[in-house]
């Protein structure tokens, strides 16, 4: 691990979105309240950005209240992507609504604006930029209640363009929400998340944008499939997750060159150069689910956020070393 000093969260919260962008980490909405209670109260509706030479946390700018949405950065701005809003107050029946609002914010003018919405409401999904196209795959739709559509698209869009439209990519073969996308290698890997049947799942899939075709990758490492570990850290894990749960409420993200994801049993895996198998290469300081981890550099990951199922939420954020 590292001396680097950084400020915790000043209110710990899952399921926000996150980027990094000139040096600095920025976070978007997500849910402070106690697990499966969401209300008004417990959703985060500004822009934080830390600074990672200060350590320190600003507020930017509020918006809408969200969670379950996605956060990319791209040339200089951030553009949040969906999620979804209670409507109810706390206390009350839950009354949840997926939303289709996308915004790019300016950090000169400290000022959303809108972009075209998606084609459908999403929450609960994942994106990322590959080659100035952001990706939303995953993801499904609530309508109040306890209703909620699993979709069965997935959508890019041109950052770069003029006028900037969706366009529908080929069918995925899955319906899956919180899981984790990440560009890396020319393609956008889906890794993990809870199935709309089967539960969830260690699976990862890919979209190769210059065949226009998905695939299947291989599936991350779980506890039924044995894989040496190097030393580390293993303090705050949760033994009894099952090891299923693995891809779920994970995280992941490309940097000096390799492709990373942190999972709920609190392990750092790594695909193979040759893209064949995942490897276990350490343990996280603490296991976490829906949290965020970022690249800090070429060499650092930096995991902000989550919850744990014997902890809770964590507030402190934590530099994993991958050199």
């Amino acid at each position: 691990m590292d001396d680097f000093k950084l400020e915790p969260l000043k209110q710990p919260a899952t399921s926000f979105g996150g980027a990094m962008l000139n040096g600095n980490l920025y976070i978007y909405g997500g849910h402070t309240g106690a697990a499966h209670t969401y209300s008004r109260e417990t959703q985060g509706r500004t822009l934080l950005q830390l600074s990672l030479k200060s350590g320190t946390w600003k507020e930017l700018a509020d918006g809408p209240a969200l969670q379950g949405l996605a956060l990319v950065a791209h040339g200089e701005n951030l553009y949040r992507i969906g999620g979804f809003t209670a409507v109810n107050e706390e206390g009350e029946e839950q009354d949840l609504w997926s939303q289709n609002d996308v915004a790019a914010f300016d950090l000169d003018t400290n000022s959303w604006s809108e972009l075209p919405p998606l084609p459908e409401p999403r929450s609960s999904f994942d994106a990322c930029v590959l080659n100035g196209k952001v990706y939303v795959i995953g993801g499904w739709q609530l309508v109040g209640g306890d209703e909620s559509l699993w979709h069965k698209t997935a959508w890019s869009m041109d950052l770069n363009a003029e006028q900037p439209e969706w366009t529908e990519l080929p069918r995925p073969p899955f319906q899956r929400r919180a899981l984790a996308t990440a560009a890396y290698d020319g393609k956008v890997f889906v890794i993990g998340g809870m199935q709309e049947y089967g539960g969830p799942t260690a699976r990862v899939n890919l979209f190769d944008p210059e065949s226009n075709e998905w695939s299947e990758g291989p599936s991350l490492v779980t506890a039924d499939e044995p894989a040496k570990k190097e030393d580390g850290d293993s303090n705050n894990h949760d033994g009894g997750v099952p090891p299923g749960m693995t891809g779920f409420g994970a995280s992941a993200f490309a940097t000096g060159g390799r492709l990373y994801t942190s999972t709920i049993n609190g392990e750092l895996q790594r695909l193979s150069q040759d893209g064949s198998k995942w490897e276990i290469i350490a343990e996280t300081p603490t296991a976490r689910f829906f949290h965020r981890m970022l690249p800090l550099d070429q060499n650092r990951l930096i995991v902000v956020g989550g919850t744990s199922m014997s902890v809770g939420k964590f507030d402190e954020l934590e530099i994993l070393n991958v050199k």
